[in-house]
């Protein structure tokens, strides 16, 4: 069996998404998607599955069909979340756990969910999340900052508590890119390379953490915001 054989990539609605899916396509790996229910689903000759991120039912419904489709889960990518980008005087509580739930308490039921495929197959698997580099915090991003804040824990909790069967967790940080993610970074200098980057180079990068043999690189929150960042998480 390939390495990276079968891929469940959660919000393929997302232009994160749908390019992490053509990246593992293009490699020939079978991948399903998901998207959550209050966004169209985009075209794809793929299965693509419909879930609430912050439901744990409906989560483990989806990866459930998703490793009887593919016959296993070799690599999970938690791409879901979109920003909420307001002042903190004026965030409602439904805006601020909206997505916090869909990123920290979906990243978590997912890797639950997905690494219980893993740990019963015995086959041992890499989980990708995904979260933004301002989880120093930034002005108006105080649900984008918990929960990114949250998704850097959870990376380091995970990789203890996974390791022991296989399971290698790291997460990326994006910033500084041509995605939905981009109304984060406002206020922020110009990256170094004096443009921002794009979808399919955080795809690339997502898709090298995937690997296996990278071995010891776990626990690790890679940020991908084209050099802005000069923090170590």
């Amino acid at each position: 069996m390939a390495e990276i054989d079968r891929v469940l990539i959660t919000g393929v609605d997302t232009r994160l998404g749908a390019a992490v899916r053509d990246h593992f396509a293009g490699r020939g790996a079978l991948t399903v998607g998901t998207v959550t229910a209050d966004r169209d689903p985009v075209p794809s000759g793929e299965l693509t599955l419909t879930a609430d991120p912050a439901d744990r039912s409906q989560v483990g419904d989806a990866v459930a069909k998703a490793a009887a489709h593919m016959g296993g889960i070799d690599v999970l990518v938690v791409a879901h979340a979109l920003p909420v980008v307001a002042p903190f005087t004026e965030q409602s509580m439904a805006q601020f756990w909206r997505h916090v739930d869909a990123g920290l308490t979906g990243g978590f039921l997912y890797a639950q969910a997905a690494a219980e495929h893993m740990r019963h197959n015995r086959t041992g698997g890499r989980i990708v999340l995904t979260t933004s580099r301002w989880h120093v915090g930034g002005e108006n991003l105080t649900a984008v900052a918990t929960a990114a804040g949250g998704i850097v824990a959870l990376t380091k909790s995970l990789t203890r508590d996974f390791g022991g069967f296989g399971v290698g967790v790291n997460a990326v940080a994006l910033g500084a890119l041509d995605s939905e993610w981009a109304v984060c970074d406002s206020c922020a200098p110009t990256p170094p390379g004096g443009r921002a980057g794009s979808v399919e180079q955080a795809a690339a990068v997502i898709g090298l953490l995937s690997q296996r043999q990278l071995g010891a690189a776990v626990g690790q929150i890679v940020n991908v915001d084209g050099g802005l960042s000069r923090n170590r998480v």
